[in-house]
């Protein structure tokens, strides 16, 4: 799926040799064996989210090599790998030639500078929606945070294994803080089409994971 979403996210003028090198880079990333969240099949996840609202996006090439490129570096133990993120971007763009097309990689770039955040005013402002590819880029990532139980307690367990760096005390520490960050904020969600599928059924699934982190904790 990252071969068909990266390759259909190029124009033809982009030489063959160059996406077989990115293609590789990017799976052996994706792939690293200590990779609990943000892998390969969490970004083919994230992909198909994409397709489901694509219709609604105003630059889809662009949302797709944002989503491609914001997790190729990534370290549980740094607060950010966004400018890193970038930077791969913007090696990838002069050596296919991407970068001739500016309005292209100026799109990517920004939206990969909102991945750092996270966040939008709309996602501040109770009763208030986001339409910009912006506000898809970050609610396909925080989709998995709508599924269902199953899936929810999977993602729950793998970002564990991700922190497992750190005691079982901190690690509850931390995520509740996390968690209950999500629950202040009026939406976890800025699009009317992800927050009405997804934001109740996020809620909950945050409510019940703190509520079992902080009973295991007693």
């Amino acid at each position: 799926m990252l071969r068909k979403y990266f390759n259909g996210s190029l124009s033809n003028d982009v030489h063959e040799s160059v996406r077989d090198v990115w293609v590789r880079a990017l799976v052996d990333r994706y792939s690293a064996p200590d990779r609990r969240c943000h892998g390969l099949n969490d970004l083919n996840d994230c992909l198909q989210q994409f397709e489901t609202a694509r219709s609604l996006v105003k630059n889809p090439n662009a949302v797709i090599l944002a989503i491609i490129f914001r997790y190729f570096e990534y370290d549980p133990k740094l607060a950010d790998c966004s400018e890193d993120n970038i930077n791969h971007f913007r090696r990838f763009s002069e050596e296919s030639k991407l970068n001739m097309d500016t309005v292209l990689c100026d799109n990517v770039i920004s939206l990969l500078k909102v991945g750092a955040t996270n966040s939008t005013e709309e996602h501040k402002t109770e009763g208030c929606y986001g339409c910009e590819d912006k506000h898809y880029f970050l609610d396909v990532d925080m989709a998995i945070l709508g599924m269902g139980p199953a899936d929810y307690e999977k993602y729950t367990n793998h970002v564990r294994e991700e922190y497992a760096f750190l005691d079982e005390e901190t690690y509850k520490e931390l995520r509740i803080k996390v968690l209950e960050s999500f629950l202040q904020i009026p939406n976890i969600y800025a699009t009317k089409f992800y927050r009405d599928k997804y934001e109740s059924v996020a809620r909950n699934n945050i409510q019940r994971e703190i509520n079992s982190l902080k009973s295991v904790s007693m």
